[in-house]
């Protein structure tokens, strides 16, 4: 079947029409999931999606910004996070079919008025309604702003992002607490750190080659000054000792002859 573009049924013209029992063959909605992630736990962040614009969102532009939101939040691990669907699609879809291609303008001419048959689902919104949430810590604010940024390009409405914070109370309050102390600091902070680290290493490594300097620089002046008369004393005896030794020789020779 081909589908006929989403302008043709963004417009609220018509009263809303909601009795399946009534009409037979009415398709399937796409949209089947409306809670996703962390159902058990409390979270303190709170990022809805708001439409600007009163319209009609049908079922697969429901469920195609579900999955592309739903997939980036995956990064943050299925535990730190709940997407919650806030609409449903109850209102029919119906189109007056009619032939098409060659020669069909002599049949096309159809019941003005018609009921029509059912093509879809669509729900109905008004402006400044929320149209799904995010449940989240603090931490991971950014990237869910941005998953919900990619999830708005789905939908046939401009809409804008809101952020509110809750009260967690219980144990949930001491695990949050926990997470968010893990958060890394931010960049400037971090990198200011880091700048000052260095400089602090640099400062106590100069401290210490100045004192291991003087140290060795006391040590070769003892060592020296030691050195100095041991030298003196021991080179002066050992000459006077040669001198007799020789004139022993000589004593000797003498006698031989």
């Amino acid at each position: 079947m081909v589908r006929k573009p989403g302008r043709m049924y963004r417009n609220l013209a018509k009263k809303a029409y909601t009795r399946r029992e009534y009409m037979g063959g009415v398709p399937g909605s796409k949209l089947v999931q409306f809670d996703m992630g962390n159902l058990t736990e409390e979270f303190p962040l709170e990022l809805s999606i708001i439409v600007l614009e009163g319209c009609q969102i049908r079922h697969t532009a429901l469920e195609a910004a579900r999955i592309v939101i739903n997939r980036r939040l995956q990064e943050l691990g299925r535990a730190n996070f709940r997407l919650k669907i806030r609409v449903y699609p109850h209102h029919i879809l119906r189109e007056n079919k009619q032939a098409t291609g060659a020669g069909a303008d002599r049949v096309s001419e159809g019941m003005r008025l018609s009921f029509g048959k059912a093509v879809g689902s669509a729900a109905r919104v008004r402006p400044g309604q929320k149209i799904l949430s995010v449940y989240t810590l603090i931490s991971n604010l950014e990237k869910v702003k941005d998953a919900l940024r990619h999830g708005s390009h789905k939908l046939p409405t401009p809409s804008r992002i809101e952020m509110t914070t809750h009260k967690v109370s219980g144990i949930r309050a001491a695990h949050v607490k926990i997470a968010e102390e893990r958060v890394v600091a931010p960049p400037v902070v971090a990198a200011a750190e880091e700048e000052a680290a260095p400089a602090a290493e640099k400062g106590e490594k100069g401290e210490k080659e100045a004192g291991k300097a003087a140290e060795k620089g006391a040590g070769k002046g003892e060592k020296e000054a030691g050195k100095a008369p041991e030298k003196g004393a021991g080179k002066a005896p050992e000459k006077g000792a040669k001198a007799p030794e020789k004139g022993g020789k000589g004593e000797k020779h003498a006698e031989k002859k």
